[in-house]
């Protein structure tokens, strides 16, 4: 029986199956970009960007390749309306405060999307550059374009006082959106990451995420596997009145933080795989190596065995993070590999 490649150890990894392999994969976008030569030109050139992104993959020694973040969907259709500040808005956020503003919103055209064009063309040069290698892209799922398109704090305001604007905008940005992540997977990218800081249990309560959230994320969820993505999904913040609810939603992954690691596997092990929670600024970027390879080989002890675990930082890693803590988060699974003799 032949090798399986980098891409197929993963793939089996996210469907919870052994293959005595931890992968290893730090949100490492913006740690690639500062730790280029180019800097901040890699946001705007596509073979630079890649090149930060191979160049860092490969020093490193870790697992799968960044293809950017893609928010085109919020700059598309809220570009150039007035914010809340009274300022013509380039990201589009904060751009509609009331419900009179939904009629403001720019009809949303993918062959005008900058964003869906750079990403693509990263997607190509990754694939191009080391095939082997899955390609992740991180983008925002409905409600958290309508949380950006309304601005956090009015957002939150209006889950209580006009739900219906809340659900209008939600699902007019339902339909942009899946194209968006249909074009691509169609590129060329493995994965959708979609981070969701604005809708864990940190900012909304349990009863207005089942309301306004699940029934979009499950919708949406549904719509990247059948385009054949897989999906990892970052709790970011505190999700641990709502681990019941998001498991249901159909992603692969969850990419965790602030939880008991060893109780969401024993918990959920058997229908979601983990991706853990190595803090990215308290252990990855300020401790010491041997403190990172101790908290990255206990996070393997407590949920890889049996398969379905990828070690992480437990979200963007910092681009001050030093060399040697991030080699000692590489060691560290590959020790825990020996350890559990074949059984992860």
């Amino acid at each position: 029986m032949s090798e399986l490649s980098k891409r197929e150890k993963i793939f089996l990894t996210l469907s919870r199956k052994q293959t005595g392999y931890i992968p290893v994969i730090p949100s490492a976008t913006s740690f690639a970009i500062t730790n280029s030569p180019y800097g901040a030109e890699c946001r705007k050139d596509s073979q630079k960007f890649a090149e930060a992104m191979v160049s860092a993959r490969r020093y490193f020694g870790y697992d799968a390749l960044w293809a950017g973040l893609f928010q085109g969907v919020t700059s598309c259709m809220g570009q150039g309306l007035e914010d809340k500040n009274g300022k013509i808005s380039q990201s589009g956020d904060g751009t509609i405060q009331k419900p009179e503003d939904l009629k403001k919103l720019r009809p949303f055209n993918i062959e005008k999307c900058v964003q869906l064009h750079f990403i693509k063309e990263n997607i190509r040069l990754l694939k191009q550059e080391e095939p082997e290698e899955p390609i992740i892209a991180i983008m925002d799922n409905p409600s958290m374009v309508a949380s950006a398109l309304m601005d956090g704090g009015n957002y939150y305001y209006h889950l209580v006082h006009n739900p219906a604007f809340v659900h209008e905008l939600t699902e007019m940005v339902f339909e942009p959106l899946t194209l968006c992540a249909q074009e691509i997977i169609a590129a060329g990218a493995d994965i959708l990451w979609l981070p969701l800081p604005t809708i864990g249990g940190t900012c909304i309560s349990r009863q207005h995420y089942q309301e306004f959230c699940m029934p979009y994320n499950k919708r949406f969820n549904q719509k990247i596997i059948q385009a054949g993505g897989k999906l990892i999904i970052h709790t970011c913040g505190n999700w641990n009145d709502r681990f019941d609810l998001v498991t249901t939603e159909g992603a692969h992954c969850l990419h965790i933080a602030e939880a008991d690691l060893g109780m969401l596997k024993k918990t959920y092990g058997n229908t979601t795989a983990l991706m853990s929670q190595i803090p990215s600024v308290f252990t990855m970027m300020l401790a010491d190596p041997k403190q990172v390879f101790a908290q990255s080989l206990a996070d393997c002890l407590a949920a890889a065995e049996g398969g379905g675990f990828i070690l992480s930082p437990d979200c963007g890693m910092p681009g001050k993070t030093p060399a040697e803590n991030i080699k000692a988060m590489v060691a560290a699974a590959k020790e825990a590999e020996r350890i559990l003799a074949g059984k992860c």
